[in-house]
Formats: C-alpha cells, sequence, structure tokens
C-alpha cells in the first residue's frame, strides 16, 4: 500500500496532526491546576516546535550529539553546557592529541585532533562513548570488554589556532537557537536566510542545466531531490531538481553524485551543500 499523499499546503501528515491536533483534552487538566494555562494555539504551538527541533536534527544530527553529551563535554571543556549546544565546538576546544579505537574484530580507527567522553565501567561491561573530532565530525561507538579505546598524546601540545580557526569560530553557527533566550528570533533568522539561499541556488543551478537526459537511476534520485526540497520549503518539479543535483555533483568534479538515495539523506545533502554565502554563488 502506497502512503497518501498529506493534504495541500502541508509538507507532511506529521505537519497536518500538529496543526489539526486536538488539544481540548491538554488545556482543560490545566484549568483547575495552573495560573498560567496555555491556549490550545500555545499547546499546538509548542508541538510544533518540537517537531521542527526534530526536523533540524535529522539533517543536522550533530545537534543531537552535543545536547546528549553536554554535560560531559561541559566537564571536559570547562565551558558551560549551553554555551556548547548554542556555539558548536571551537578550534581551541582541540588538543593535537588523537583518538585510537580497536574493536575485537582486529578493525581499528585512529582519529586525530580529537577526544573522547564516557565513562569506562571498571566491570568491562558495554557502555557508549563519544567521539569529537576537529575536522572529521563526531562520532558515537559501543565499547564492549575486548574493545579498547584510549587517547593519545602528540609530542607539540596543545593546538594553537589558526587565525582562519579562530575566524571560523567567531562565526554564526548554524543551529545557534537551540539553548539560546532568543530561540524564536533566530530560529526565525536562520530559516529566512537558508531559504532565501536555497532559492537562489535553485535559480543558478536551473539556468546552467537546461536540458538533460537522465538514467533510470538518477530519475529515483531526483524524485527524491524533489521530494527533499518540498520538506525544505522549496516546491520545484522534478526537472529543476534534477538540475541542482547535477550543479552539485559537477561542483564535486562528478557526473552524477551518490546520497539521493533516500529523501531524508537528499535533504540532508543539500542542507549542508547549499552556498550560505551569496558571494559564493557565481561559478
Amino acid at each position: 500500500m502506497s502512503t497518501p499523499t498529506p493534504p495541500t499546503d502541508f509538507q507532511s501528515w506529521l505537519d497536518y496532526a500538529i496543526a489539526t491536533m486536538d488539544a481540548r483534552g491538554a488545556h482543560m487538566d490545566r484549568i483547575f491546576g495552573e495560573d498560567d494555562i496555555p491556549s490550545q494555539d500555545d499547546i499546538r504551538a509548542a508541538a510544533q516546535e518540537e517537531l521542527n527541533h526534530l526536523k533540524q536534527k535529522t539533517v543536522m544530527p550533530w545537534i543531537g550529539m552535543l545536547e546528549n553529551w553536554q554535560i560531559a563535554l561541559s566537564k571536559r571543556l570547562g565551558r558551560s553546557a549551553e554555551d556548547i549546544v548554542e556555539d558548536n565546538l571551537l578550534a581551541t576546544d582541540f588538543s593535537n592529541d588523537s583518538v585510537h579505537v580497536q574493536f575485537e574484530d582486529g578493525t581499528d580507527l585512529t582519529f586525530r585532533r580529537a577526544f573522547y567522553v564516557g565513562e569506562t565501567p571498571a566491570d568491562g561491561t558495554i557502555h557508549r562513548v563519544a567521539v569529537f573530532t576537529e575536522h572529521c565530525g563526531y562520532h558515537e561507538f559501543w565499547i564492549g570488554p575486548s574493545d579498547r579505546i584510549s587517547a593519545r598524546s602528540m609530542p607539540n601540545g596543545r593546538y594553537k589556532p589558526s587565525d582562519e580557526d579562530l575566524a571560523w569560530d567567531s562565526m554564526a553557527p548554524v543551529g545557534r537557537e537551540f539553548g539560546s533566550p532568543d530561540f524564536d528570533r533566530l530560529m526565525d533568522e536562520d530559516a529566512k536566510k537558508f531559504a532565501s539561499d536555497l532559492a537562489r541556488w535553485i535559480q543558478q543551478s536551473s539556468a546552467s542545466n537546461v536540458a538533460m537526459q537522465l538514467e533510470e537511476d538518477e530519475v529515483s534520485d531526483a524524485r527524491n531531490v524533489q521530494l527533499a526540497f518540498r520538506e525544505l520549503g522549496q516546491d520545484v518539479t522534478i526537472d529543476v531538481a534534477a538540475s541542482v543535483w547535477k550543479h552539485y555533483s559537477q561542483s564535486l568534479m562528478a557526473n552524477w553524485m551518490s546520497g539521493a538515495e533516500t529523501v531524508q539523506s537528499a535533504a540532508r545533502t543539500l542542507y549542508l551543500n547549499c552556498p550560505r554565502d551569496s558571494r559564493t554563488m557565481n561559478p
């Protein structure tokens, strides 16, 4: 059975369910027990905020990592948990140290300019750790009794960030609204800026790829990209979606890049690769 299309003006059935949810029960529960009673509209708005947060974490998975490990990170780095979630990790949070993970089957991983957090139980039971790297993302691992994880100190001592690294740290990060008292304003500003950049990228990509012949597997990818654009607030034709993906592929010196196997992966790729500065839009 195919999934029915959401009603007009709704990106998903979840959006529709929240917009039309019956909040009377939750409203009535608070009438006799609270002084500040939220309206049904307030309750629906709160539910929509939670859904928006989940959508953001889908396309920006590092947000969830920072939220899940914020207390351990705060103890490790000497920064407040709120600051870490809002501003992400900084170049100055990393040293020349590396992290080495050795699994029971012989597989091993080494992350440079990295550190890990997570307690190692004395009884050797399976436990979860998080590895944070400066340039290779954030990763979680389950460490079993026969696995090993260790930090290796490098002889050069603590890393001195370059001017470029410091300039990067001073930029307003994506997802800065989470943990901020100005959540609504920052969320609105970021959404408008991203929508503007995405629309500009669509226009440029469409102009540079007028006529395209797609292979069968590329048509499937293009359809996922089209649906991903719809989730990101842009209603485009499948030809325009294919043009943007082709333009993105060419920027990476490829004919047709992977990453659009699902709608979710296509949306994540588009979000992360959309040029955020209009100066980078020119070919």
